[in-house]
Order: C-alpha cells, then sequence, then structure tokens
C-alpha cells in the first residue's frame, strides 16, 4: 500500500495543527458559504501550514480580491504556503490576483533567476515608455517587485537556499536600480546634454550606484535597506544648451533614481534606500567624484567605512566608475600592517555591537547578543586584520559565508568555529526571513513570547519550546566566539545596557525617549535632538563612534546636577568644532576632563554659552592638569602684562586701545570660567572663590585705570594726581561672587576747585572702559551709589568734601545718631558700609587720609549707647525683609530673607561698631574674619559663632550656586519642581528628595542664624 503523497507546501516533519484564534471560526464559516465544496481541501491545507490562522485569513483576504480560489491544487497549496507565513504576500496577490499563477508557474521557482534576465527583462519594458513618463517607470519598478517578491518568497517557504533567496533580492534590487538610472540619464542628457566626454556612450555611462551592506554582498532580506552610494567619473560641464557642472548633473541624476526606488507611491516603493555610508555621512553630498570620495577616504577615512567598503560592489550604472574607485581604494581597505589606532577603532566597532546586543537581549535576531551582527562582524574583523597581507587578497570576499570560509582554508579560524558560525548564521537569516515575511517589515525582533508557534512550525519545529532551545544554542555558540574575538573580552568593562541605547541614534525614538525617562531626564525630546545632532558629527554618538565613549558621556552628563542641559551644551560643543573628532577622543582618554566639563555644562548655563561662544577656552578646559587651583593677585597680574604685551605694538592708538580691552576681558573671562571649574569640582573651597574673583577684579581695575589715564594723558586732559578707586561692598570685603557688581566710591586729594572736571571725566571714562559691550562682554558691571549722597552727589569728590559729608558739625544739643559720637553725621547705613571701605586701584594716599579722618572716628569711634545702636540696626534690619525679601510672594531669599546672609553681616557689623574702637583687631571688610576675630577676641559666644559662620558660609554657597547658573542674578530659591531638585543637586544633594532635603536644612540654617542675630543685636 503506497503512502499518500505530502502536499508539495507542508513543511517536512510538523504534525497538523488546528486554527486557534476566535475569528477563524467566522473564516470557514465565511469560506464555506463561497466555496462549499472545497472547504475541507482548505482547512486540511491550512492544518498543515506554519501559522493555519495567518493561512486563513490569507486565503480568505485573497478570495476577497480574487472573487474565488484558485481552481488548481497547485496553487491552492501554493497560496496557503505563502499565507501560512506572511500577510505582506496575501496582500499582494489580493492586489493582482495573477501573481500567484506567475510565481507558481514560473520557471524560475525550482532554480535562481539570474539578475541578467532581470535586467533584460526591465530594458525591454523601458523601451515600451514614453521617455519622459516618469509616473510609468515607478509602476513598472514596483510592478516587477511585486511579481519578484512573491516568486521569491514562495522558494524561500519551499526550502531555496538562503543565499539563493538573498542574492535573487540583491538582483531585483540592483536590475531596478541600474533600470533607474539609463531612463533618467536619458531625460537628463535631453535637457542639458551628456557630460563632456561621455557624447558617444549609452545612458548610465559615468555613473555608478556602488552597493554597500548587503546589498553589495548579495545578501538582500526581504525588508532590507538597500546602501548605496552613488560616483560619477570625473568633474566637468555637459555639452548641451542648458549647460550644468558635472556634480550637479550627477547630483540631481542621484536624487532621481533615490526616487524611482524609494518613493512610496499608491503601488509601495521598490526598495527603502540609505546613503548614510556614503562620503561624510549625511553631511556629506549625495554624489562623489571618484577623485573627490579617494581623497575623502585618504584624509578622512576612518575603520568603521573601511569595514563598510568590504562589502562594496559596483552595482548599477557604469560599472567600470565603481571599479575604479574600489581600486583606488585598495590600500586604504587593505592595510598591509595595523597600527595601534586602528586596531583600538576595531576593539571600539566590537564594543558598540557588544553594548548594543547587551540592551537588546534575547528578542533581536540582528542586534541581540549571538546575533546576526555579531556573526557579520566576527568575519569582517578578521577580514580586516589580515586582508592586507600579501598572502591576504584570498580573504578579500563580499559574503560572509563564502569569507568565512576563506578565512577557514587560510588558518585564521578552526574548522570547528567555522562550522558552528556558518551554522547558526543560516539558521539566523532563514528565521530573520520569517519574521520579515509576516508583515514586509524592516525588522529583527522575534514575536512576544507565547506567541512564536507560528515562526517555529515555519523554521519546522513543531512547538515553540524546540525552536527557542535551537535558537538559544545556536546564539550561545555565536556569542561565545564573539566574545573572544582580538582576544580582548576579558578587559571589557561591561556597558551600561540602556544608555548604549540611548546613545544609538538606530535605536527608535520612542524606545530611547522611554530610556531617558526612566533615567532622570526631563525633557526626552531635547536630549534625543543633542544626541541626534551629535551623531550627524564624529563624535562617539555616531552610528560608528566609540560607544564605550558615548556611554560614558551619557553616564557623566547624568552625574550633573541638570543632566538635559549638560547633554544640550555637550551637542552645542560638538558643533562649535570645525572637527570635534580629536577633542572627544581626548574626552574619552581623560575622563576627569570630561567629568569636569560635564559638570560645568550641568551647572551653570551662562558659563557654559561664554565658553562656547570662545574655542579659544576649549583649550583651557582641556588644559586643566597644568592649571593652577589659585592664584594670587601678584600671578593676576603677571598673567594679564604677558597677554598685553603680547599685543602687536605698531597699531594706531584706538586700535590698540580695543584690542587691550578686549584682551582684558578674554583674560577675565579665562580666569573666571578656572574658578567656576574648580567651585564646581569642589576642588577649592568658598573663601578662596571669593578672594580670587575679589583679586581678578582688583587687578582688572588697576589696568583699567592705567589706559584711562594714558588716554587722557595723550590728549593733555590728565589731572595733576591719580584718581584713588575705593572698593565698598564685596569687592572692599573680598567676597565678591560671580555677579557681583563693583561697588566704587572715586576719591582725589583735597577740595573741589578747577580740577573736578578732570577727576570726573577720568573717573566716566575709566568706568566705561569696564562697561563697554564688546565682543567679549563687558568687564564688570559698577555701582557708584555708595558715594556721599549716593546718586545726587558727584561722582567724584575730593577727601575734603568726604570728610565734610561724615563729620560736619555735631548735631543739634550735641547729640549723636544712634549713639555714634556727636561729630557724626552721616547715617547709620552710610557707616556700615564704610566697614568694608578699602583702597583697590590707583592713589592709595586719599584713602589713607580719609581713613585716618573719617572710617576711624566715624565708624569705630566710642559708642555712647548700644541698645540704640542696636535698636536701630534692627529696624534696619526689618525694613529690609520687609520691602526687599518679598518671601511672602516670591519665595525664600537667602540674601535678605528671614536668616538670611544680611543676619549674618548685620551681626558682625553690628559688634565692630560696638566695639571697634576698643578693639582694633576686628577692624576688617570680610564678614568671616570679622567672626573669626570677634570670638578670638571674645565679644561672640561660640555658640552664636557657629550658627553665623555655619549659616554664611551655607547661604553664600546658595547665593553662588544661584548665580552660576544664568547670566543674570536670581535671589528667590525655587520652591519646588525641576528647579529645586537642580539647585539641590548643584549643591551636592544627590539620592531621593534632594529638594526636600535641601529645604529642611535651609529651614534649619536660616533658623539658627536668626536665633544667633536675636542673641548678638540687642
Amino acid at each position: 500500500m503506497t503512502r499518500p503523497m505530502r502536499p508539495a507546501h507542508a513543511i517536512p516533519g510538523l504534525p497538523s495543527a488546528a486554527p486557534r484564534a476566535p475569528e477563524s471560526e467566522e473564516r470557514l464559516a465565511r469560506l464555506g458559504r463561497r466555496a462549499p465544496d472545497r472547504l475541507d481541501e482548505v482547512l486540511a491545507l491550512c492544518r498543515l501550514a506554519a501559522d493555519p490562522d495567518l493561512a486563513l485569513a490569507g486565503v480568505e483576504r485573497y478570495v476577497d480580491g480574487a472573487g474565488e480560489l484558485p481552481a488548481e491544487r497547485d496553487l491552492l497549496e501554493a497560496l496557503v504556503l505563502l499565507a501560512g507565513s506572511s500577510r505582506m504576500v496575501p496582500a499582494l496577490l489580493a492586489r493582482d490576483p495573477r501573481l500567484l499563477r506567475r510565481a507558481a508557474r514560473s520557471p524560475f521557482l525550482g532554480r535562481e533567476r539570474s539578475e541578467a534576465d532581470l535586467r533584460r527583462l526591465l530594458a525591454r519594458a523601458v523601451r515600451r515608455l514614453d521617455p519622459d513618463d516618469v509616473a510609468g517607470l515607478l509602476r513598472l519598478l514596483r510592478a516587477l517587485r511585486a511579481r519578484e517578491i512573491v516568486r521569491i518568497a514562495l522558494r524561500d517557504l519551499r526550502r531555496a537556499r538562503v543565499k539563493e533567496v538573498t542574492a535573487e533580492l540583491a538582483s531585483l534590487a540592483t536590475a531596478c536600480l541600474d533600470a533607474a538610472i539609463r531612463f533618467h540619464d536619458r531625460r537628463l542628457r535631453a535637457r542639458h546634454g551628456a557630460p563632456a566626454g561621455l557624447e558617444d556612450r549609452e545612458p548610465g555611462a559615468g555613473f555608478c550606484a556602488i552597493a554597500m551592506g548587503k546589498l553589495g554582498a548579495r545578501e538582500l532580506n526581504f525588508s532590507s535597506d538597500v546602501d548605496l552610494v552613488y560616483v560619477y567619473d570625473r568633474d566637468g560641464q555637459t555639452i548641451g544648451e542648458r549647460p550644468l557642472t558635472h556634480f550637479a548633473y550627477f547630483a540631481k541624476l542621484a536624487e532621481l533614481v533615490t526616487e524611482a526606488i524609494a518613493k512610496p507611491t499608491e503601488d509601495g516603493f521598490v526598495f527603502r534606500v540609505d546613503l548614510n555610508l556614503r562620503p561624510d555621512g549625511q553631511n556629506g553630498p549625495i554624489v562623489n567624484s571618484v577623485r573627490a570620495a579617494e581623497l575623502y577616504y585618504q584624509s578622512f577615512g576612518r575603520t568603521w567605512e573601511r569595514n563598510a567598503l568590504v562589502k562594496a560592489r559596483p552595482a548599477a550604472g557604469d560599472l567600470a566608475v565603481g571599479d575604479e574607485l574600489l581600486r583606488q581604494l585598495e590600500p586604504f581597505v587593505w592595510r598591509r600592517s595595523l597600527d595601534l589606532d586602528v586596531l583600538a577603532e576595531i576593539q571600539a566597532m566590537k564594543a558598540r555591537i557588544d553594548a548594543r546586543a547587551g540592551a537588546e537581549g534575547k528578542d533581536d535576531l540582528k542586534l541581540g547578543k549571538g546575533g546576526i551582527r555579531e556573526a557579520e562582524f566576527f568575519v569582517s574583523a578578521l577580514q580586516l586584520l589580515h586582508g592586507g597581507r600579501t598572502d591576504g587578497k584570498a580573504l578579500r570576499e563580499r559574503a560572509v559565508l563564502p569569507a568565512l570560509d576563506r578565512l577557514l582554508f587560510a588558518g585564521v579560524v578552526p574548522a570547528k568555529d567555522g562550522d558552528v558560525l556558518a551554522d547558526a548564521y543560516l539558521f539566523l537569516r532563514r528565521a530573520e526571513h520569517r519574521v520579515q515575511m509576516v508583515e514586509g517589515a524592516q525588522t529583527h525582533r522575534l514575536p512576544a513570547a507565547g506567541e512564536r508557534l507560528g515562526l517555529a512550525r515555519g523554521m519546522g519545529y513543531a512547538t515553540e519550546e524546540a525552536f527557542e532551545a535551537a535558537l538559544a544554542a545556536h546564539r550561545e555558540r555565536v556569542a561565545k566566539l564573539f566574545a573572544g574575538l582580538l582576544g580582548a573580552a576579558a578587559e571589557e568593562a561591561p556597558l551600561d545596557p540602556e544608555l548604549a541605547l540611548l546613545a544609538d541614534p538606530d535605536v527608535e525614538a520612542a524606545r530611547r525617549a522611554e530610556i531617558a525617562s526612566r533615567r532622570g531626564l526631563v525633557d526626552p525630546d531635547r536630549v534625543l535632538a543633542a544626541i541626534d545632532a551629535m551623531a550627524r558629527r564624529r563624535t562617539p554618538f555616531s552610528p560608528h563612534g566609540d560607544p564605550a565613549a558615548a556611554v560614558a558621556l551619557l553616564s557623566d552628563a547624568l552625574g550633573t546636577p541638570d543632566p538635559d542641559q549638560a547633554l544640550s551644551h555637550l551637542a552645542d560643543f560638538a558643533a562649535a568644532l570645525s572637527n570635534p573628532e580629536p577633542y572627544f577622543r581626548m574626552l574619552a582618554q581623560h575622563r576627569r576632563v570630561s567629568r569636569l566639563l560635564l559638570a560645568l555644562f550641568g551647572t551653570s548655563d551662562f558659563l557654559s554659552k561664554r565658553f562656547l561662544r570662545h574655542p579659544e577656552l576649549i583649550d583651557l578646559l582641556l588644559r586643566q592638569d597644568q592649571v593652577l587651583l589659585e592664584k594670587d593677585a601678584a600671578r593676576f597680574r603677571s598673567d594679564l602684562e604677558e597677554r598685553l604685551a603680547a599685543l602687536p605694538s605698531d597699531l594706531e592708538a584706538d586700535d590698540l586701545l580695543e584690542r587691550q580691552l578686549g584682551e582684558l576681558r578674554r583674560f577675565k573671562n579665562e580666569e573666571v570660567l578656572r574658578i567656576a571649574i574648580h567651585d564646581i569640582a569642589g576642588t577649592i573651597d568658598l573663601p578662596s572663590i571669593a578672594r580670587q574673583l575679589s583679586d581678578l577684579a582688583e587687578v582688572c581695575l588697576e589696568r583699567c585705570l592705567e589706559l584711562a589715564e594714558g588716554e587722557a594723558r595723550a590728549k593733555g586732559m590728565l589731572p595733576p594726581s591719580r584718581l584713588c578707586v575705593v572698593g565698598m561692598g564685596k569687592l572692599g570685603g573680598r567676597e565678591l561672587g560671580y555677579h557681583s557688581d563693583l561697588d566704587l566710591v572715586f576719591l582725589y586729594r583735597g577740595g573741589g576747585g578747577e580740577n573736578h572736571t578732570a577727576y570726573a571725566r577720568l573717573a566716566q571714562r575709566f568706568m566705561s572702559f569696564l562697561q563697554m559691550p564688546l565682543r567679549e562682554g563687558r568687564l564688570f558691571a559698577i555701582d557708584t551709589r555708595l558715594r556721599p549722597s549716593g546718586n545726587q552727589g558727584a561722582l567724584v569728590i575730593g577727601t575734603e568734601g568726604f570728610t565734610r559729608y561724615h563729620m560736619g558739625e555735631a548735631l543739634p544739643g550735641g547729640g549723636a545718631r544712634d549713639g555714634a559720637a556727636g561729630g557724626v553725621r552721616s547715617q547709620l547705613w552710610e557707616r556700615q558700609a564704610l566697614l568694608r571701605a578699602r583702597h583697590v586701584a590707583g592713589d592709595p594716599a586719599p584713602f589713607a587720609e580719609i581713613e585716618a579722618q573719617v572710617i576711624v572716628p566715624a565708624v569705630y569711634g566710642p559708642r555712647e549707647d548700644r541698645a540704640q545702636l542696636a535698636a536701630e540696626i534692627r529696624r534696619m534690619r526689618e525694613r529690609m525683609e520687609s520691602e526687599l525679601a518679598k518671601e511672602a510672594s516670591r519665595g525664600k531669599n537667602p540674601k535678605t530673607g528671614h536668616g538670611g546672609l544680611v543676619d549674618v553681616e548685620f551681626a558682625a557689623q553690628f559688634l565692630q561698631l560696638a566695639h571697634g574702637n576698643a578693639h582694633p583687631e576686628i577692624r576688617t571688610g570680610s564678614t568671616p574674619v570679622a567672626l573669626e576675630r570677634l570670638r578670638a577676641a571674645g565679644l561672640l559666644r561660640e555658640a552664636e559663632f557657629e550658627a553665623l559662620a555655619r549659616g554664611y558660609e551655607f547661604l553664600r554657597r546658595v547665593e553662588l550656586r544661584l548665580r552660576i547658573v544664568h547670566d543674570f542674578a536670581i535671589d528667590h530659591l525655587p520652591e519646588s519642581g525641576p528647579p529645586l531638585h537642580q539647585l539641590a543637586r548643584r549643591l551636592g544633594y544627590y539620592g531621593p528628595a534632594p529638594g526636600d532635603r535641601f529645604l529642611a536644612d535651609y529651614a534649619r540654617t536660616t533658623g539658627a542664624v536668626r536665633q544667633a542675630f536675636d542673641a548678638v543685636v540687642r
């Protein structure tokens, strides 16, 4: 008795399986009504399909389009075979049911169809088109694609060899490309004439589409992009009535060909086209001459581009042009010896693949661990390493499995490893075809767990578990071989898989955005835009950059107070550089500098923008190992003089002055940046920051005054003696911050008289030099309201007038204000300001005079009534808190608010005013120094000292952090949300709820400060 023949569409070894989906019963009922006599036949065939439910759905879809089932048994079997593994193919059949017969009865169903045959077929069809019928060309190419995809899919499902399937898909793409090139070149010649030297050549001459990647290796998938590089023979001009340069002509041709293949129409597209492998990627021109491409690779080509060129194949158009380029590039691709940089780049490419594999897990056949990409790179990396040798020419093969054979025969890969890798690669590629055939989508991801039975049956396994066991075994073997590639696996540190995905521009945006949010980034769109901008430059984020370096940069950014801002500025940094590659390489080699840079970007918006506006500051940051932590005034002075001395001495006076003022600003910007970087890094303390900023300001003031005096001297308008510049406020107390104005008072010897105008003119010019906006910005903002009579008084004043203003006559009745000596005329706030007065530039004699005649007697004179002084200071403090702090409406104010810096300053100043006469050692303009000296003199108890000193340091740090963020002063704390979170991180609060913990510390600190103030000022 003979056994019945198994249907031609059935997969050997698979048991029959019933449809399981609820909707399958309804489909069977509908099919039963339309073809009742064939329902059992259809159901029996569907039971043997890879996915019975998918098969039923596809059959019904075909019937909806064709109106009936195929009459012949072989056509029905072919339909069920296709429908049981794909939704894509039944969709094509529903549009044109004739495709089923053409595929199932094709003479090329049992054998491979050659590319030459497809080219001839297309050439005949194109000749029948009107020369300008572009729409007709698009329809023709898409019709051929549909017909061939159905045939190739049927061959694949009937167990054609993988290499035949991939080669036929590549032949289809190449033939369509060639037809598009010749069609559009003919049209362009009619408009612009033939390119010079090609008048007697056929259309398409002088232009070549070089196939890269899987198309170049003739290993195309059903849903692959086709990677192309367009090149033309040589530069010149066309010979028609409307001539174009060869570049413009062939760029237009490249655009038209790309559109012909990739443009979606009502008939779909032929293949997606990817041009990112062209010289300079997305930033490069769409087409290059052979010479231009050769120069690019010789000058800028990197190892990943060498790896891509291993698979390069002249595919369509003038193949001789492509051959010439690849011949010229042989020394670039196949190096006879490899230096350490090349090995490092190959290692970086491996690390990127490894990082992506670790992130993808087991669900991605291509990118996951032990996947197709690892197998491909294992082969191509060994080709690069060995193919440049004299005896290595045999290794120069585009396709993976033939190349693996050659590596095996050359003794590079052991036979056992070669067999393992070949078996795994074939298994993975066949599974990839099955996955892509379902929807026709460009995917490599497995269906969700529990939904893989159709894939398993399509691969010849009766159960999902059996398929997954085979898949896991193959992947494990590939992963083991890949891990041992280059013998470097043991030394490689594992990369954070999520950050590897976030850094990879090839990962879908929604997935990266979800990772960004989970990792604490506030604005994923902004972050992805920054990363993608860097991916378009020569940085670790480019598609072929170093993933370890990219992940390290992301990790460093996440450790900053504002990671979103840090990454945005990092992208600006890359954009500001003509070639960012060497800088990013340096950052990868020097992680300390990388962390410092990102800390700056994630901490201070205004300093970052200043840094990026002036590329000359970049070297300062990259030289951090040589930069001093601290400089004193003498070092600032000598450094500035050295820079100014280097300016050309033969410039016109006005030009020289402008150059000097610009150099002053650059010097100040660099030094503020240096101080801020060390501040952010935590390598200098608060007193050092204030001291250096104050010394820097003082040196700049000195030099600006000298420049103003030099200009006045040249014009014959110099006063008889030097102006005296007195620093008040934070400058006087040597407590400057990043945005502090400079409080200045201008003095000269004696009274008014005829020289007053000359002194006033000099002071005004001096101030303009400080505040004049140049390209480098302003030097400093100046505040002169602390002069006698404030804004109502003269800008400059003689020592006699200054003394008269503050001392004058005794008040009526012999009394004195707020407990001061009877001869004091000025108000208390003015004497408090004088506590911080000191000479900062110009002639020191006028200041010495007013110090003896005014400051000592008026500020440090004997106190007649301490209680009255305390009451007056309290009134002033309460008024400031009420009128300036505005905490009720605007939030906490670290300076003038409850328990703020003013409490500390007023407490210290009260004790100085009360005891300065008897204790000269407490006379200082610095608040923290005054607190130390008051404690040492026994005038401040330890408890109050601790509260005030700690409060001052805490609140000053808060103030500096508030003001380092933006290019303007901020007086109030953010109360909630990201701004509070970021401020807390800037102050060193990490972990959960940093803002809440900071606010708790702030409340404790300000409460202790106010309590100490109340204990002192009474």
